[in-house]
Parts: C-alpha cells; structure tokens; sequence
C-alpha cells in the first residue's frame, strides 16, 4: 500500500495567530516542545508559518546589544554558536512581522516520495497539510525519518 501525508502526519497541530507577541509565541513553543506552526487568521485559514529560526534571525538582524531572557536561551539551544547574542523579548514584535507568508503546503493524498523530494527541493524541514485553507495536519522530516526506519512515533509525536 502506498503511504501518503495522511497516514505520517502529525494531526494535533499547535496554530497561532498573527497577533500574538514574540514573548507569547516563545512561551508556546516552549510549553508544547516545538519548533514551528502554522499562522492562522480569524476564520483558522492559513496566512503563514513561523519558526524558531524567524525569531533568532529577527533578533540577528537587528545587531542590538539586549537582554537575553531564559524562553529565547531555550530556543537558541539548538544554535550554539549563537551564545554570545544577547536578545530582549521585552518586545511588542508580532508573529505576523517575522513569519514566513505563503507557506509550502501539500494535501493529504500526496506520496511520501514527493512529501521527501519537495523538502530537499525547497530546503525545508515541514510541510503544512490542508485540507482547502484549513490546516489538518504537519509533516516534519522527523515524521518521514520515523517512516523510513520502521520505528512508530510515540505518543507525543516524537
């Protein structure tokens, strides 16, 4: 049988929305264990993604001298050689001002092969599943990775 998104996705999506804070995304990243979501708008229609590297480029494109507070240190652990930065997430910034518009999105029915070859293609790490405008699920490399290898996710998703 051929294996689609639908069958490896993640379906319990975290959605935040545009007008969230910096400060108030950080907080969800780090309570959920995630890297990423999707942007939703009022009607729970996609608008974009963002993702912990737009809150570190953010920070690094403004070349500031700030406070680096303990949410941003936690997500910067996975980029070392960013320990120096110091960042402030005393900031009225929005998650609509850093995410990524138009995000790659795919349907369920797509193969994995394609899912795989679209990621290397467009250098990404995950592809939001829709379903119309609504998000119904997410792929990640991991999910493929967990596919390939035979290995089932746990209950987490991990």
């Amino acid at each position: 049988m051929i294996k689609t998104a639908g069958d490896i996705m993640t379906r319990k999506v975290v959605l935040v929305r545009g007008e969230l804070t910096i400060n108030e995304l950080i907080e969800i990243f780090l309570e959920n264990k995630i890297s990423s979501a999707p942007v939703v708008d009022d009607n729970n229609e996609l608008i974009g993604i963002v993702t912990k590297t737009d809150i570190l480029g953010h920070f690094m494109d403004m070349d500031l001298d700030l406070t680096l507070t303990v949410g941003l240190r936690d997500l910067m652990e996975s980029h070392p050689e960013q320990s120096d930065l110091e960042v402030s997430a005393h900031t009225d910034l929005t998650v609509r001002q850093i995410m990524t518009t138009d995000p790659i999105t795919v349907e369920e029915n797509i193969r994995i092969e394609q899912l795989a070859g679209t990621m290397v293609e467009k250098g990404i790490h995950r592809l939001i599943v829709t379903k119309g405008k609504s998000v119904v699920g997410i792929v990640s490399t991991l999910d493929i990775l967990h596919f390939v290898s035979g290995k089932e996710k746990d209950e987490s998703g991990k």
